[in-house]
Order: structure tokens, then C-alpha cells, then sequence
């Protein structure tokens, strides 16, 4: 017979298809938010630069122009700017060596085109230690020995200025990203999955099924793919204080954020780890469901993670904001819990107020 929760719905944590729709529910909406507006861009940036390098060069076929705007605004990237430079020097030190090789004889294509890889990808990585430089040398090698000088050398190097010309313009002037709104929607994210690993674990442990419990960690462990997408947002909120225009303009309220969210996200995924383990632990050693008081304490915080997670904003520029406050738990009995618990169940409560704390410090970060 299949277990099921109070309120009859059936509990199938082991259930791989369920565990992959609970991260895509949560993972994959995020993400299509994060990619739209660099899709966008890229698709508009493509169609002015094939138009200018027609008009400026005469090319009837601009491909390279539109290939380097699309590469130069993909998304993701911690910043446009060092992508367009990286391709430039890529594709520069590629037509060169091409063309000194063109000047061999081709009787051995295969070791010209050998010895031109190593030659492009070797002083690219030594030029410039972004992976964009040595990739775009060795392809500009390939190009310029395959389809030869007059179609992959000089007329290719020309479409690719103007690709990265037009590539900086969207992203830097007319396209240029939000990066709180980016932070904030990375962390709405993660504080969903912590709050889905916390509910799976916490009916696991009151239906005492150890497979259960043990999936339901599995579940909170995918947490850490969201504390990934918080912290590389981070880091382009960093980069963009120096490489893009909104970033210049706004650098001291995103120096602040970006260390709140440095000191307090990878806190806030440790302590609901510990919280998770020590009531997994407890359950297997007491062999009973976690006593009432702590069921209810860790469904406030599970409560509370989504309450935040549905913010408009969750980034703040002071402490004392009334968004930026957490209402205390009230609980049923006495404030001083832990002395009444057993020594396990002690430990449980202890992690869970690590993590009241921890979410506490991430959301003193809060915006009105």
C-alpha cells in the first residue's frame, strides 16, 4: 500500500520522473527569464549586422558578422565585452597564421593544417587565458586554409568587427541586463528548492521511510545547481561594474549586494544540508517521527523560504527594511525547546535554528 501525507496525496519520492519534474518546475522557468532577453538581443543584433557589413563591405553573404554577434551575446556570458575582445584577438592572430601557411606549398594539406592548429591554439591560450582566444585562432585557421584567403582572411576579419561592434552595442547600451533583477531571480530559485528538499524530508521523517528520507536528500542536493546560478550571477554583477554601462552607473549598491549574497547563500544551502541530515539521523536512531514542536518549527521555515521566494524583490539596501525582516516563529510551548527534546531530536532543532539564522542574514539583504 502507498504511504501517503495528511492530506491524502500519495508520497513518491522515489520516483525518478517526480524528482525530475520538481527541478524542472523550478530550474527551467528561471532559465528561459535569464536567456530571453540575450535571445532577443542576439536575434535583433544579427539582422543590423548583416545589414552593415553589406552596406559597409559590399559582402552579399555577411555569415561571420552575424556569427560573431550572436557569440558575443550569448548567455550567460560574466561579460560581453572581454567576448568581443576575446574574438577579435582570436580571429586576428587565426587569419595571420593562416595566411603566412597559405604561402606553403600544399602538397601535405594535413600537416600545414596540423601544425596550423598548434601554432594558433598554442599562442592563443598564451595571448589570452580566455578559452574564446585559442578557440577562435584555431578556427580561424581551419577557415582561412579551407576556404582561402579572399573568402575566410581579410573580408572575414572585417564582418567580424563589425559582428563585435554591434555585438558590444546591444550589450553594453540598449540590451544591457539588470543584474539585481538577475540576482534576485537566482535566488527566488534557490530558496524554492531548499524549500521543496526541507517539505520532502520532513514528511519522509514523519512517515519514518528511510528510502524516502534518503531520496528526499538527493532532492535537496540539487539545491546546489541553483546556489551555482545565485553565485555566477553574482559574479556578473561583479563584472558588470566595470563592463557594462548599467553597472557602471549603479557599481556602489551592486558592491553591496553582491557581498551579501558572497557571505550568506552558500551559509543558507549548509545549514538546511546539516538540518536535512540531523533529521534523517534522528529518525533512523529514535526510530519515531520528529516530535510535534520541531515538525512545526521546520514547516515555518519551509513556509518561510517559499514566502520569500515570492518576493517581487530580494535584494535590500538596508537592514531595517521592513522587507527585510523574517516575523518570528511562535511556537505552541516555551521559547527554550531544545532542554525538552532528546539528544537527537536537540541536535535537529539546534541545525534548524542555523538555518532560521542563516536566512536570516541572506534576507537583511532585502529591497523595499
Amino acid at each position: 500500500m502507498q504511504a501517503s501525507d495528511s492530506g491524502g496525496f500519495p508520497l513518491r519520492w522515489s520516483n525518478p520522473i517526480t524528482l525530475a519534474w520538481r527541478r524542472a518546475r523550478t530550474t527551467f522557468p528561471s532559465r528561459a527569464k535569464l536567456a530571453a532577453r540575450d535571445a532577443i538581443a542576439a536575434a535583433l543584433a544579427s539582422a543590423l549586422a548583416w545589414q552593415l557589413a553589406r552596406l559597409l563591405w559590399n559582402h552579399p553573404r555577411p555569415a561571420f558578422a552575424v556569427v560573431t554577434a550572436v557569440i558575443c551575446l550569448a548567455p550567460g556570458l560574466p561579460s560581453h565585452l572581454k567576448q568581443a575582445k576575446s574574438l577579435l584577438i582570436g580571429c586576428t592572430l587565426g587569419i595571420v597564421i593562416g595566411d603566412l601557411l597559405w604561402q606553403l606549398p600544399d602538397q601535405h594539406l594535413l600537416i600545414r593544417l596540423s601544425a596550423g592548429i598548434f601554432l594558433a591554439v598554442l599562442l592563443g591560450a598564451i595571448i589570452g587565458p580566455a578559452p574564446a582566444v585559442p578557440i577562435q585562432s584555431g578556427v580561424s585557421v581551419v577557415l582561412v586554409l579551407g576556404l582561402g584567403p579572399s573568402t575566410a582572411g581579410s573580408a572575414r576579419l572585417l564582418d567580424v568587427l563589425v559582428g563585435a561592434a554591434v555585438g558590444l552595442l546591444f550589450s553594453q547600451v540598449l540590451f544591457t541586463s539588470n543584474p539585481i533583477k538577475d540576482m534576485g531571480r537566482a535566488a527566488s530559485t534557490f530558496l524554492k528548492q531548499l524549500a521543496n528538499g526541507l517539505d520532502l524530508i520532513l514528511k519522509a521523517c514523519q512517515m519514518q521511510q528511510a528510502d524516502s528520507a534518503e531520496t528526499a536528500l538527493g532532492q535537496l542536493s540539487l539545491a546546489h545547481e541553483s546556489l551555482a546560478a545565485l553565485r555566477a550571477a553574482v559574479g556578473q554583477a561583479h563584472a558588470s561594474r566595470r563592463w557594462s554601462l548599467r553597472g557602471r552607473l549603479n557599481a556602489d549598491r551592486l558592491a553591496f549586494v553582491t557581498r551579501r549574497y558572497d557571505r550568506h547563500a552558500l551559509r543558507v544551502y549548509a545549514t538546511a544540508l546539516l538540518l536535512a541530515e540531523s533529521m534523517n539521523r534522528a529518525t533512523s536512531h529514535t526510530h519515531s517521527p520528529p516530535p510535534e514542536v520541531l515538525s512545526s518549527y521546520c514547516r515555518w521555515l519551509v513556509d518561510a523560504c517559499l514566502d520569500l521566494a515570492n518576493q517581487p524583490t530580494v535584494v535590500a539596501l538596508k537592514s531595517d527594511d521592513p522587507l527585510a525582516t523574517l516575523a518570528p516563529w511562535q511556537p505552541e510551548v516555551q521559547p527554550n525547546i531544545a532542554p525538552l527534546l532528546a539528544a537527537d531530536w536537540q541536535a535537529a532543532y539546534e541545525a534548524a535554528q542555523q538555518f532560521e539564522n542563516a536566512l536570516r542574514a541572506l534576507i537583511g539583504s532585502r529591497d523595499a
